[in-house]
């Protein structure tokens, strides 16, 4: 494969020579050149060898090296260093030497010919993706250019592997499928064979979402109001790993406007010491990392300004996020006494006793539906069976409806659906034949 050399610097200019440390290996090269796909060629920093040299000041070697940790922006394993050609081999085994046993004195001799990574957006940024790694062009037929998302203030946050805060009309052909008109949250993924693609997330309408298990764990009805009304579950859950089956400790939440839900290992996350110039306690911290929102006073703003405000850890957020004022509202009212009802009635009109869940707080009591209250423990079941139609093994014959805190049949009930049973199996009994007459 042919070589990319750089053109020899004009007689008079000092030359540098490119060493490359790698550190798994503990071993110094000297770069030769890239071919063509910018792969790194290197050579043993041995005098006289064929090396790249480049002159000190010019801004080619910017580029190259700007171009270098772009290249392997992904790996800690290798450090770029400079220095005089003519001192290449003895500096090559300096930095192996204090790579292998660091002094002071061989660290200040090692730092001295480090080449410092470049001061460029992405590095800075920290992306996780390569923006020259996407198809922008299929992106662009449905509606979205990297224009766009820089225009929103998008573009950094889903290079660092995030999901974007804005939503996207995306419609017309991608991948051989019509998109119609739709409003679409973007993020991307990198694929087994090293491609960054797209994963546009739509509006999810299904109502029964938070009543099917997620992952294998069920949300109780406290869950999953908490989950529509704040965005968090509010405490850790227990799942399984979808990779290893694995039972572990997540954080759950919901996208507030695509409804998507998200999870985070909890077990994985670290809390910050510090939010906005405020050091977190070490009760805060705990509250955290259990999920639960805490409030923090005179937080420090970009606007100069000083104020109090709600954060709890985000699996949509991958970490803290300030609470939206309609989630702190929730949260607030939740926090409240309890409004305790009773006689609403359930969809078969026998009554029940329980608590009006958050988004109904307030409401009169004559006002007050059965879709707008919690049932008290000991008229789940009769709420169950009687409005959801649903069965455990006591109730699964039950034909009658249940009444006010019954759990189970009464001894009549049950000794009347065995009875019911009865007919109904001597009813399809074929009968005997008594023959034909003759």
């Amino acid at each position: 494969m042919s070589e990319n050399r750089m053109t020899p610097p004009t007689e008079g200019q000092e030359k540098d020579v490119l060493l490359v440390l790698d550190k798994q290996q503990g071993k110094v090269s000297a770069v030769k050149g890239f071919d063509k796909e910018g792969n790194l060629q290197t050579v043993p920093p041995i005098q006289g060898g064929e090396f790249m040299q480049v002159d000190k000041n010019g801004d080619i070697i910017s580029n190259l090296v700007a171009n270098f940790y772009r290249k392997f922006q992904d790996t800690e394993g290798l450090a770029l260093f400079r220095c005089k050609a003519s001192e290449v081999e003895q500096n090559a085994k300096a930095i192996e030497d204090n790579h292998r046993n660091p002094t002071p004195e061989g660290d200040r001799q090692t730092e001295a010919l480090r080449v410092p990574k470049p001061d460029n957006p992405e590095s800075k940024q920290g992306y996780r993706f390569d923006p020259a790694k996407i198809d922008w062009e299929s992106l662009k037929k449905v509606g979205i250019t990297a224009e766009t998302l820089k225009n929103t203030k998008d573009f950094d946050r889903v290079m660092r592997g995030y999901k974007s805060r804005n939503t996207y009309t995306v419609s017309g052909g991608i991948g051989g499928f019509y998109l119609k008109p739709t409003d679409v949250k973007l993020s991307f993924y990198q694929a087994k064979d090293g491609t960054v693609v797209p994963k546009l997330h739509g509006v999810q309408q299904d109502e029964k979402l938070l009543q099917r298990p997620y992952n294998g764990h069920e949300f109780s009805k406290q869950e999953q109001t908490t989950l529509q009304s704040t965005g968090n579950l509010g405490n850790i859950a227990q799942i399984k790993d979808p990779k290893s089956g694995e039972q572990i400790p997540v954080f759950i939440s919901r996208d507030r406007y695509t409804h998507e839900l998200e999870y985070m290992r909890a077990d994985k996350w670290k809390c910050p010491d510090a939010v906005c110039g405020v050091k977190v306690s070490p009760e805060q911290k705990a509250a955290f990392e259990a999920g639960k929102a805490v409030k923090m006073e005179n937080l420090q703003f970009k606007d100069g300004t000083r104020r109090s405000a709600y954060l709890q850890v985000s699996a949509v957020e991958r970490g803290l996020e300030f609470l939206p004022r309609s989630a702190v509202q929730a949260l607030q009212q939740g926090q409240q006494p309890t409004q305790q009802v009773a006689g609403v009635k359930d969809e078969k009109g026998v009554e029940f006793n329980g608590h009006v869940q958050p988004g109904a707080q307030g409401k009169s009591p004559d006002k007050v539906q059965a879709k707008d209250v919690t049932p008290a423990a000991e008229s789940r079941t009769q709420v169950a069976v009687n409005t959801e139609g649903k069965t455990n093994e006591a109730t699964k014959q039950t034909q009658e409806p249940l009444k006010q805190g019954q759990d189970k049949p009464t001894a009549k009930q049950k000794e009347k659906q065995e009875k019911t049973q009865d007919k109904a199996l001597k009813a399809d009994k074929p009968k005997k034949s008594k023959g034909m007459k003759m």
